[in-house]
């Protein structure tokens, strides 16, 4: 049954990536009246075709890291063309039609679950499951982060347009950064030469470090400007930054054991060589 079930994600996951590439396209092919822009959808094909390979060679499970890479890249270019230029897309939005703004919104909402369906259908391991459960979360919490970020620019465009250009620019250009930087996460995740799955410490450690830095520090100044200065009620996002921020800065200090951590470790080591050493003495 679970085999059976990670083979319809896996089929649900090439589905939802082909209509989400036809919905991105679709929107310069319609305002920009050129049928030619739907040629954009190729640049999902890398993706989909290396999916296809490692279902049917799964000991290249470790390259789903280059299918989110693929992926990645060929989002980004879409949401750069529809959002920015000189007279972005997203600017001139009609709500009678099909593609609108909501479906707009609805298609980008996609990623996050497009990128569960990747990994939660790697394989049927409960072992794999287990570590990467976890780890998903947080890249799908990341990546809504932008996509909200991106509604904060489809909505200013639907209303009063009080945003400055250059401030959209901003919020867009980091959130293309916080895209690109997603499949960092996954290069955290190894196979040892046992065939156990294994977090990369050095590369924990590094990525948390970027993902605080470069994305939830950022994206809360952008918040706290748009609440301060246009007024934008962002409340919610803002507390998820900051709790994103702290839990980053403990799994740091974990897995660098300071901060208390190593104390804890040693003595907990120490404990459990007194118990040991006290039950060889009494036998």
């Amino acid at each position: 049954m679970a085999l059976c079930l990670v083979w319809i994600g896996r089929f649900v996951f090439l589905g939802l990536v082909s209509l989400q590439s036809y919905s991105l396209a679709s929107y310069p092919a319609e305002y920009k009246h050129d049928d030619g822009f739907y040629g954009l959808c190729i640049l999902f094909a890398p993706a989909l075709v290396l999916r296809v390979y490692i279902m049917c060679e799964e000991k290249r499970l470790q390259w789903l890291f280059a299918v989110w890479i693929f992926y990645v890249i060929a989002f980004v270019i879409l949401i750069g063309i529809i959002f920015g230029g000189s007279d972005p897309i997203e600017e001139n939005l009609d709500k009678e039609k099909f593609f609108g703004p909501n479906i707009l919104k609805m298609t980008l909402c996609l990623s996050p679950f497009i990128l569960l369906l990747l990994l939660s259908t790697g394989t049927d391991s409960i072992a794999y499951r287990e570590l990467i459960w976890m780890l998903s979360l947080r890249i799908a919490l990341d990546l809504f982060d932008g996509v909200e970020m991106l509604d904060v620019i489809i909505e200013e465009s639907e209303v009063n347009n009080d945003i400055s250009d250059d401030f959209e620019k901003a919020i867009l250009a980091f959130v293309c950064i916080s895209f690109l930087l997603s499949p960092l996460q996954l290069i955290e995740v190894k196979l040892d030469r046992f065939d156990d799955w294994k977090y990369r410490k050095c590369t924990m450690i590094s990525r948390t470090t970027i993902q605080v830095l470069a994305v939830n520090c950022v994206f809360l100044g952008l918040r706290l400007a748009l609440y301060l200065r246009y007024g934008k009620d962002a409340s919610i996002f803002i507390a998820k930054n900051v709790i994103i921020i702290f839990l980053g800065l403990f799994e740091i200090c974990s897995v660098c054991k300071c901060c208390g951590c190593e104390y804890d470790d040693k003595r907990e080591k120490k404990r459990s060589h007194n118990r040991e050493g006290g039950f060889d003495t009494g036998s």
